[in-house]
This record gives C-alpha cells, sequence and structure tokens, in this order.
C-alpha cells in the first residue's frame, strides 16, 4: 500500500507538471505564431502602401507628361462602361430621342471628319497611289545614288579616277 501511497503523489506531481509544461508550450506556441501573423501583416501592409504609393506617382507622371491621351483614355474607358451598362427604362423614356439625335450627330461629324481627313491626304498626296508613286522614286534615287557611289569606288580603285 505504501507504493500506491507514494505513486499516487508522485503520478499527480508528473501530471501536473506534464499539464504545466504543455500550457506553457501551447502559450508559447500561440504567442509566437501571433508575433508571426501581426509581423506578415504589417509587411504586407507596408508593402501595399509603397506599392499604392509608386502606382500614384507613375500615374501622375503619365499625366503630366501627356496630358491628352489621359483625357482621351478617360474619355474612352467612360464610353466603355457606358456601352457596357444596360439601358434603362427611365433612360430610354427621358433620353431616347436625345440620344438618337446625340447618335446622329456624332456620326455625321464623324462622316465629316473622314471625308476632310481624306481630302487633305489627297492634296498631300498621301493616297495609297501616291505614296506608291513617292516609295518609286525614292528607290530609284536611292539606287541611281548607290550606283554612283559604286562606280566612283570603283574608279577610284582602278585608278581611272586619278588625274
Amino acid at each position: 500500500m505504501s507504493t500506491t501511497t507514494n505513486d499516487s503523489p508522485a503520478k499527480a506531481s508528473a501530471n501536473s507538471k506534464g499539464a504545466g509544461s504543455d500550457g506553457a508550450s501551447d502559450r508559447g506556441r500561440l504567442s509566437a505564431a501571433s508575433q508571426r501573423a501581426a509581423e506578415a501583416y504589417q509587411t504586407a501592409r507596408e508593402r501595399t502602401a509603397a506599392a499604392y504609393a509608386s502606382a500614384g506617382r507613375r500615374t501622375s507622371q503619365g499625366i503630366e507628361s501627356n496630358p491628352v491621351a489621359a483625357v482621351a483614355g478617360g474619355l474612352a474607358l467612360g464610353a466603355i462602361v457606358a456601352a457596357l451598362l444596360p439601358r434603362t427604362q427611365k433612360e430610354e423614356e427621358l433620353l431616347g430621342a436625345v440620344g438618337r439625335r446625340i447618335n446622329d450627330s456624332a456620326r455625321d461629324a464623324a462622316r465629316a471628319a473622314r471625308e476632310s481627313g481624306k481630302q487633305q491626304l489627297d492634296e498631300l498626296g498621301l493616297t495609297k497611289d501616291g505614296i506608291k508613286r513617292r516609295l518609286d522614286e525614292f528607290s530609284d534615287r536611292a539606287a541611281g545614288a548607290v550606283k554612283k557611289t559604286t562606280n566612283a569606288a570603283a574608279d577610284k580603285a582602278t585608278g581611272s579616277g586619278n588625274v
């Protein structure tokens, strides 16, 4: 019996030490995991803030260096979004006739701009035939220049160019 009495406190002591150690190690691991998660969060937050600031700077520089392209891009993006969004019944009721007139006016303006552009290109000789003719003239002149250069080099090499 003395063994049983002696073993019980030892077992109880071992169990309480084991339980205490396991509890402390669990708290330590939880604390370490919490610390790593907090550090990862902070690192991600700093990287995100830096990327956001860098993107803002690049966008600002791009807009400053080419504001017309930025406006055109904004208009194009707005037109795409507007085209993708469905019309509501109310929009159709209120703006149906106006929208049709705007579309007709835009079509007429685009047609007039295209015709004007064609006319200006024709005046400059930048039609398909005009460009072909100019390229032919250029290639003939370039071939002539190469031929003259080759002849001059040959004459110099053979000594007939020395006078």
